[in-house]
């Protein structure tokens, strides 16, 4: 379920892919964040978290191993990776004293947007990247996914993602028949995938008068598009 263009605050779920899955829960366990869950055997709402992997099994820490739970129960746990809020609906199963769930489990993104993004067409020309500061001259080079006012994703095509959540960034970009965009930027969300390329989820930063013109010019050339050829 997706929304290309909408206004206001839009909220939608939207169920990852296998790959996008396990590195969410990877991400999760790197970041140590805690797994959230409401049952009606408490009152409260209990968290817990990812020790580690095992044989296809996400291990819970063994904290949780001190609680009774319910077993072979669906149970659907809240997690957030930096801003990103993510639901995964799973049965809990133990071995060995140690609770876990299959890492085949489905993850599901809740999507919040104070503005709507827009996809990139696949057929325009556009070129992108995050320019290296520390190198003077060098820069990887990415693609663009969308864009909205106040921000963009990009896929790193090349060089090792060790960016961060607040990583402050200088990006560029250039798509279709509009100027090139050279702004600050911020990290806002970083996904690094299994088999596919990182994602990096990027607010603009003290953007010019004339660099926000041109995304706004990106978003109206997309709209038209949509609009001239359904």
């Amino acid at each position: 379920m997706s929304s290309n263009a909408s206004g206001g605050i839009s909220e939608f779920l939207n169920e990852l892919g296998e790959s996008e899955s396990l590195a969410a829960l990877r991400e999760a366990h790197s970041q140590q964040s805690p797994f959230v869950f409401k049952i009606d055997e408490f009152p409260t709402p209990q968290k817990v978290s990812i020790a580690n992997f095992l044989d296809k099994r996400a291990i819970l820490d063994a904290e949780t191993s001190k609680i009774q739970l319910p077993e072979n129960r669906e149970i659907s746990f809240k997690f957030n990776i930096g801003t990103e809020v993510y639901f995964v609906k799973t049965a809990l199963k133990s071995h060995l004293n140690r609770y876990y769930f299959d890492m085949s489990s489905k993850v599901i993104q809740l999507k919040r947007r104070k503005e709507p993004r827009f996809m990139i067409p696949k057929k325009w020309n556009q070129t992108a990247s995050i320019v290296n500061l520390q190198i003077k001259g060098t820069s990887f080079k990415c693609l663009v996914h969308d864009i909205s006012l106040s921000g963009i994703r990009f896929e790193m095509l090349e060089g090792v993602c060790s960016y961060k959540r607040d990583d402050i960034i200088h990006i560029k970009f250039q798509i279709y028949k509009r100027g090139e965009v050279s702004t600050s930027a911020i990290v806002r969300f970083v996904l690094v995938r299994p088999n596919a390329n990182p994602l990096l989820g990027i607010e603009f930063a003290q953007i010019s008068d004339v660099n926000s013109q041109r995304v706004a010019d990106i978003i109206e050339d997309i709209r038209i598009y949509h609009a001239t050829t359904k």
